[in-house]
């Protein structure tokens, strides 16, 4: 397990098993009383327990419930039984899992151990804040470490390095992912100061975290809108702008008329943000 204290003193107490496969990696937080999502590795409890003892766990909190995200209930759950913290909307999806999932799933329910979750709450004890940022699915939730600006993003956010981010964030139709909606969450996660990225794949990003919402948010843009090539620096400078961020939007700006040296919409965007600035 990677711990990051070294890395900034206010990570300190968190850990990450990562990713291996089908699966997503696993983040325990406040030394092992907390989890954030469940993965879908074998020998999952092992990794856990180089924290602490796996009994020691008292809360899971769930991104979203795709099967690479909830598979490693099924060892936890045979050693401790802590609380299950998830978005009402993911929960529902969860029934669509495949057997015994979405028994597993009701029988937790049965027991109280299912709690909803939803935007902009606190999670309590944990220093975490829970938003609700659906795209990839209708019920995705990130959670924000305020006092590290750390964001653990799930799969609404993924390393722009990582083979086939596209692939694992795209929108889950079956579950109410919604393209639209992803834009929404992205340019919501854009005005958020994130310090350090904790993805559901792939290799966190320290210090640099907010780049990636950024990336994340041009290149959807770019997939979106192939014509004229301008448009996507035009809007990406305009959500900047709108986000506190005048000199990154300037320089979007710039790109989007080295792209397009004569257009007219690239002056009208850059007149349209200077009466607002």
């Amino acid at each position: 397990m990677r711990t990051f204290e070294k890395e900034d003193p206010r990570l300190e107490g968190i850990g990450w098993v990562p990713d291996s496969g089908p699966c997503s990696g696993v983040y325990v937080i406040d030394r092992g009383r907390v989890l954030i999502d469940a993965g879908n590795m074998v020998g999952l409890v092992d990794h856990l327990e180089e924290m602490a003892p796996l009994e020691k766990v008292e809360r899971l909190l769930l991104t979203h419930t795709h099967f690479d995200h909830v598979g490693g209930m099924a060892e936890i759950y045979q050693r401790t039984a802590p609380d299950v913290f998830v978005h009402p909307v993911a929960r529902e999806y969860a029934r669509l899992l495949r057997s015994p999932f979405p028994e597993f799933f009701q029988a937790l329910e049965d027991a109280g151990k299912i709690h909803s979750v939803l935007d902009e709450q606190e999670i309590d004890g944990t220093g975490l804040k829970a938003l609700h940022v659906p795209g990839h699915t209708a019920g995705d939730l990130c959670f924000y470490h305020v006092e590290a600006q750390a964001l653990f993003s799930g799969d609404a956010v993924l390393p722009y390095q990582l083979r086939f981010s596209a692939v694992l964030s795209k929108p889950d139709d079956f579950c109410g992912g919604r393209l639209q909606d992803k834009v929404q969450s992205l340019r919501r996660l854009l005005r958020l100061p994130v310090r350090h990225l904790f993805p559901g794949h792939g290799e966190p990003v320290l210090h640099k975290g907010s780049h990636q919402i950024k990336i994340a948010l041009v290149t959807l843009y770019q997939a979106l809108y192939e014509n004229p090539p301008e448009k996507a620096w035009l809007l990406m400078a305009q959500d900047l702008a709108a986000a506190g961020q005048p000199e990154e939007a300037e320089e979007c700006l710039k790109k989007a008329r080295t792209l397009a040296p004569t257009s007219e919409e690239v002056d009208h965007v850059r007149a349209m943000l200077s009466r607002k600035a």
